[in-house]
């Protein structure tokens, strides 16, 4: 063969494979993202959703309440999204951290859009303390709610680690910096600023149904021992609004919003860690995004995402169980 007949560089043939793959993976792309929003089984698009006067999104606090942060995302999105009127805040959790609990009822209690508070099959203590943001706060008549209070559990393993013959100790910079240890029997002063703290978180939290639930203080403090509730009964203690399901709670929330006829309901929709969250290699990635962001995104990321959820063949986002060592963290409401 004659030097003028030379192969093409192996390079440069790899680079236009890889330019014509990518083109026609665009171009199928756009094909299965047209072609599934025009099949008869696709949901309504937020647009048309809207033109039915707007939409109440349903935001959901489920169990131990450890973190605000996915909470406060989407009550934002769809406090930024016009077509979305109203929300109902749906609550099913036993309760948890304080910190969190406050940060999501300040978010309620300022939210700039009408939102009703709809409790599950429990919404007690931390999810109690949010449900008091709101302006209106559904329950039905079995769910399990109140537990107006604070505790912070420990444990004093000490004689079982003299029977496993264990010795634990600590160096410490001050007398109160291994309080609640449990190696060791608490003492009478650790005790007492323990509970002068919990004393005044407490009043933090009765201050909030207070004022949540336009009580006077005085009969807050008559039921503010931890004690649990029925619906019914803490409707008859003005602890509730109504009586009601999701669904009246909803309806609520339309009519505040001044939408005519029955509100088209939006739920952040769960998705697949997928492809793109593969090479990109994001470990923040949430496992839900608003539906109204996924029918009104753009971009090439958005063709990504849309492709991902027709093949289905991302892998499953797991949430990684944890553990807590007892300590002075462990604050719940």
């Amino acid at each position: 063969m004659s030097d003028s007949k030379k192969s093409m560089n192996p390079l440069a043939l790899v680079l236009l494979l890889s330019g014509a793959f990518f083109l026609i993976f665009l171009i199928l792309s756009g094909a299965f993202v047209a072609l599934k929003g025009s099949g008869s089984n696709s949901r309504p698009s937020m647009a048309t959703a809207f033109l039915g006067g707007g939409s109440v999104g349903v935001v959901e606090v489920s169990g131990v309440i450890m973190d605000s942060k996915k909470t406060l995302k989407r009550l934002k999105q769809f406090e930024e999204e016009d077509g979305i009127k109203a929300v109902v805040l749906r609550l099913n959790s036993p309760g948890g951290a304080v910190a969190p609990s406050q940060e999501i009822y300040e978010a309620v209690k300022n939210y700039k859009k009408p939102l009703v508070a709809s409790m599950g099959s429990i919404a007690a203590s931390g999810a109690f303390y949010i449900a008091c943001g709101a302006k209106k706060v559904y329950a039905n008549a079995g769910t399990l709610t109140g537990s107006i209070g604070v505790i912070m559990p420990f444990a004093n393993l000490q004689k079982l680690y003299e029977w496993a013959k264990i010795q634990r100790y600590s160096i410490k910079t001050g007398k109160y910096k291994d309080a609640g240890a449990d190696y060791r029997e608490m003492t009478a002063d650790e005790r007492a600023l323990l509970q002068t703290m919990l004393d005044d978180v407490l009043m933090q939290f009765k201050k909030a149904v207070a004022e949540g639930r336009d009580l006077p203080m005085e009969k807050v403090t008559q039921v503010a021992d931890g004690r649990i509730f029925s619906g019914q009964q803490a409707k008859g203690l003005d602890l509730v609004d109504e009586l009601g399901s999701l669904d009246d709670a909803i309806q609520e929330a339309g009519q505040q919003a001044h939408i005519k006829g029955k509100p088209h309901v939006v739920y952040p929709e769960k998705r697949r860690r997928g492809l793109l969250d593969l090479i990109l290699d994001d470990p923040t990635v949430e496992e839900e995004v608003a539906e109204s962001h996924v029918a009104s995104g753009n971009g090439l990321v958005h063709v990504f995402r849309k492709f991902e959820n027709l093949l289905e063949g991302g892998a499953h986002v797991d949430s990684h169980p944890f553990t807590l060592e007892p300590g002075l963290y462990w604050l719940w409401q």
